[in-house]
Parts: structure tokens; sequence; C-alpha cells
């Protein structure tokens, strides 16, 4: 009985369930067609309505991206405002973590003439071992 049971659910779901699927899809379609094509008036009124329900959609959707862009508005002069109070807007002083510190006040280097992406350490001189699928490198060549 398991095993009956479990055949009938695999056979239900691959084959079965996709004809019951395409029967429901065109029952539908053939009476779509049959209530709209004996009635032209009752299809135009239909297609209207769609319309009148898009337009009042994308009207709603102009209005809350226009308040939305109003508040960003908002917020950004809001935050400039906070700067412009937190800075002064005077010049030679620098932003991000640094109040009140003009840019001679920063720290010298350790070594000025160091590039990270220059090299020029002792760890340049690095290279990494061979990878080799033997433990010894050789495989017998």
């Amino acid at each position: 009985m398991l095993i009956l049971s479990i055949i009938l659910a695999v056979v239900y779901n691959n084959t079965i369930k996709s004809y019951i699927k395409k029967y429901r899809e065109d029952k539908f379609e053939k009476e779509y067609s049959a209530k709209y094509h004996k009635n032209p008036d009752v299809f135009a009124a239909h297609v209207n309505a769609q319309q009148l329900w898009a337009e009042k959609m994308q009207e709603k959707y102009n209005k809350e991206a226009e308040k939305h862009e109003q508040k960003m508005k908002e917020k950004e002069e809001k935050r400039k405002q906070e700067l412009m109070e937190k800075y002064g807007g005077s010049e030679g002083y620098v932003l991000g973590g640094r109040s009140g510190k003009k840019d001679d006040d920063k720290p010298k280097s350790l070594r000025p003439d160091y590039h990270p992406l220059m090299g020029g350490g002792s760890s340049s001189t690095y290279r990494p071992p061979r990878r080799s699928p033997c433990g010894g490198g050789g495989c017998g060549k």
C-alpha cells in the first residue's frame, strides 16, 4: 500500500497535475472569449477600466516619488547646514574625524619614501614555493 501510494503521488505530480492546470487554463480562455466576443461593449468597458486603474496607480506613484524627492532634498540641505555650522566653512580644515586640525598638523610618516605598491622592503623578494603534485617536487622527471 505504501509503495502504491508513493507511485500514485509521483505520477500525479509529474503528469496529472499539468493536465489539470492545462484544462483549467483552456476552460478560462473559452469562457473569456465567449463572454467578450458576444458583447464587445463589455470588453471595451473592461479595457477602459484597466487603463483608468493603471493611470490612477501611475499618478499615485508619481506623487509618492515627488514627496520622496522633496524629503531627500530637505535631508541634504539639513546635512549641508549642519556641516557648515560644525566646521564654519573655513578653509584649511580637514573634514572627517579630524575636526579643528589643519593639514599641516598631520603626523609625519616614519618612512616618507615608502609606497606600498612600489615595494622597496625586504618582503619584496619573497617568492612562494612551486606547487607540485608530488611532495618532493620531482615526480620522476
